[in-house]
C-alpha cells in the first residue's frame, strides 16, 4: 500500500484499493484500506474544488443533462471544461472533453491563452472520431463560459448535430463529473508527475492524460482503467 502511494500520492483510498484488487486479485473492503491507510498517516494530496451558489438556467441552451451523468454507451455524454495551471511562472489553460461512460479523457490541448481555438481544436478532433464511430444522437455538456456561447462552438456542433447542454449560472454541481475530474487529474500532474520541474508541459500532460486513461485503476469502473473498461464492455 504504501509502495503504491508513494508511486502516486495522489491516489485516495478507493483508488488505492482498486490497484491493489487489479495488481493481486485479492478483495478488501474500504474501510479497512482507509483505515490502514490513517494507521500510516497518508492520505490523498488531490485537491477538491468548492461549490459556489446556484444560479438561472442559461437563456439559449437549458441544462439537458440535468446531471443524469450515467451513460450506456461510449459518445452519447459528453462534459467539458477548462482549468487554469501554472507553470514556471506563467498561466496555462487546460482543456478537456471527458466521456461520461467510463470518464475517459477524449480529447484535450492546452494554451497560454484562453481563446476559442482552445476549445475548437480537440472539439474538431473529437467530432471527427464519434463519425467514425457512431451516428448515435450526442449531448455535449459545458458551463455557460463564453467560448462555449461563441458561434463557432456553437456551429460546429450544429453540424454534426450535437446537442447542447449548459449548467445553470454559477451551479457547478450541474457539471459535478467534470469538476471532480480536474480536482483529481491536477493531483496526479502535481505529485505523481511532478509537472512544475518538467521541461515539457505538454509532453507531461501527455503522458498523464495516457496514465490516467490506461493504467489508473477506478473505483467507479469496478477497478479497471477507462480505456479497459470500454473495451471489456465491448467497445474497441
Amino acid at each position: 500500500m504504501k509502495l503504491i502511494y508513494d508511486k502516486h500520492p495522489s491516489l485516495g483510498y478507493r483508488a488505492i484499493n482498486a490497484v491493489i484488487s487489479s495488481k493481486t486479485g485479492y478483495s478488501y473492503c474500504d474501510l479497512s484500506v482507509l483505515k490502514s491507510m490513517q494507521r500510516l498517516g497518508i492520505k490523498s494530496r488531490a485537491r477538491k474544488k468548492k461549490y459556489t451558489r446556484v444560479g438561472d438556467e442559461h437563456k439559449v441552451f437549458h441544462n439537458i443533462l440535468a446531471r443524469e451523468f450515467r451513460s450506456s454507451r461510449p459518445f452519447e455524454k459528453i462534459v467539458t471544461d477548462i482549468t487554469l495551471l501554472r507553470y514556471k511562472g506563467k498561466r496555462y489553460y487546460f482543456s478537456c472533453y471527458l466521456d461520461l461512460f467510463n470518464n475517459e479523457i477524449l480529447e484535450w490541448d492546452i494554451s497560454d491563452k484562453e481563446d476559442n481555438l482552445l476549445i475548437l481544436s480537440p472539439l474538431k478532433r473529437l467530432l471527427e472520431k464519434k463519425r467514425m464511430d457512431t451516428e448515435a444522437p450526442l449531448v455535449l455538456h459545458s458551463d455557460q463560459g463564453a467560448q462555449y456561447s461563441s458561434l463557432g462552438f456553437i456551429s460546429l456542433l450544429e453540424r454534426y448535430n450535437i446537442t447542447q447542454s449548459m449548467s445553470r449560472a454559477g451551479n457547478p454541481r450541474d457539471n459535478a463529473v467534470m469538476e471532480s475530474f480536474f480536482g483529481w487529474f491536477k493531483g496526479i500532474l502535481k505529485y505523481d508527475f511532478i509537472y512544475w520541474k518538467s521541461d515539457n508541459l505538454v509532453e507531461t500532460i501527455r503522458n498523464a492524460v495516457n496514465y490516467y486513461n490506461n493504467e489508473r485503476a477506478a473505483y467507479a469502473l469496478k477497478y479497471k482503467s477507462p480505456v479497459q473498461y470500454r473495451i471489456e464492455r465491448g467497445f474497441e
